[in-house]
């Protein structure tokens, strides 16, 4: 682990990391069973996009790419987007839960003025709605408002710059070490890796499985 950094803000993943990641892979599942066409053309998209250096209207740039993929005409690909993925598969959400301590360390991170954050890769008010935390951010983006997906650091970057404080003196919370962790440490913030394990030679800041134990982690460091 690095030397300990004064934390100021915490920013958050949301799938997998607010709440547990068998329940992404059920409603993934579902959905699948319900749109398998555009499920894999979806999936084949949004690999293209992570390694493409676009900028700019990024639905109208994933609308594109959907209609090549699946031979369709634009105007029918964003109808599908717009109905079947922002809207279908977002409302899957209503049913499931976060952990149950986290609302307890985020309140405690607040009362401690520690910012936070989330950068999700999907619309994600929502599902924060869903998951009853949307009271908690000071700041809240989506892929579709910063034009990058995870784990371009252009999109960690927009985030610290909405909360005013330098990207060192932020540590980025998430279950995806190549995404969420490889991410944020190449915007120069800290990073946290929610998982069980610690992955071998990781460039995690802080490996942990338990919320609590995060929350001693930021708030000592405001003491050190």
């Amino acid at each position: 682990m690095t030397e300990m950094r004064k934390i100021e803000a915490v920013v958050f993943d949301v799938d997998g990391t607010l709440y547990p990641n068998y329940k992404m892979y059920i409603n993934s599942v579902l959905f699948f069973f319900r749109n398998p066409v555009l499920a894999l053309a979806f999936r084949k998209i949004r690999k293209k996009i992570r390694k493409s250096g676009y900028s700019g209207n990024f639905r109208k740039f994933q609308a594109e790419l959907l209609s090549e993929e699946m031979n369709i005409s634009y105007q029918r690909a964003s109808q599908l987007l717009e109905e079947k993925i922002y809207k279908d598969f977002i409302s899957m959400f209503r049913w499931i839960k976060p952990y149950p301590v986290l609302q307890e360390v985020l309140g405690e991170m607040k009362e401690n003025r520690i910012k936070l954050g989330v950068i999700s890769d999907f619309p994600v008010k929502e599902k924060l709605s869903y998951l009853g935390l949307d009271r908690y951010w000071d700041e809240v983006c989506s892929a579709d408002e910063l034009g990058y997906l995870k784990p371009k650091p252009q999109a960690f970057a927009v985030m610290a710059e909405k909360l005013g404080i330098s990207p060192e003196k932020i540590i980025y919370v998430g279950n995806h070490y190549l995404y969420d962790i490889m991410g944020a440490n190449n915007a120069g913030m800290l990073s946290a890796h929610f998982s069980c394990r610690k992955k071998s030679s990781s460039k995690a800041d802080f490996t942990f499985n338990n919320y609590r134990k995060l929350r001693n982690f930021v708030l000592g460091s405001s003491k050190s």
